[in-house]
């Protein structure tokens, strides 16, 4: 069979959350919809190996993030299973050459995340106080220190959340499933709209 990659093409990604469906301005958390960045998954007992011979490093525990090259976030979710998600454009390229690479692997398996799930980023300094309305896990500094990850409900939507310095600030990032985007965005923007 042809290998087939359906990341291939970021200028043609949509995001279903729409665009008139405004954050909340005068809101003193910032939102902002990263689902068209690129991201992707792999599984697999090579999964780990694969990735650190890319020059990739790798949380040492499930439920651990770490940044790499200032804007790609790699998730460690399980044992064999990691995610990638990059908070801006640049790491496209790199992204597609793992994507490219892992047909060869026998052990890994690519998971296709950028179709599956949307992508949310969420700045300051009140993010965890207004997820603690929407969220059963304790978000704040002590419960969830930079590189957490929490596979969780946000909003009764099941979501992975992770905290990462993105660009010298504090950033919350949310994965969910596509087909409840819209409605995540829109409790989410809610909630911030009571933090000015």
């Amino acid at each position: 069979m042809t290998f087939f990659n359906l990341s291939s093409a970021p200028s043609l990604r949509r995001s279903s959350v729409d665009s008139n469906n405004i954050w909340p301005a005068q809101s003193s958390i910032k939102g902002e919809n990263q689902t068209v960045f690129s991201r992707t998954g792999f599984r697999g007992v090579g999964a780990e190996g694969f990735l650190i011979s890319h020059g990739l490093t790798v949380p040492s525990e499930p439920n651990q993030s770490i940044l790499f090259n200032n804007s790609l976030v790699i998730l460690r979710l399980s044992k064999t299973e990691f995610w990638l998600v990059c908070t801006d454009s640049s790491q496209h390229e790199f992204v597609e050459t793992l994507e490219l690479a892992s047909q060869e692997i026998s052990d890994v398996y690519r998971l296709f995340c950028q179709h599956s799930h949307a992508c949310f980023a969420f700045k300051g300094e009140q993010t965890a106080t207004m997820f603690s309305k929407v969220c059963g896990v304790d978000l704040s500094h002590e419960g969830f220190p930079i590189g957490g990850v929490a596979q969780t409900s946000v909003a009764r939507v099941n979501a992975i959340v992770t905290r990462q310095g993105l660009k010298g600030e504090e950033c919350f990032i949310i994965l969910s499933d596509l087909a409840s985007a819209p409605y995540l965005w829109s409790a989410l923007a809610d909630a911030a709209n009571e933090f000015s």
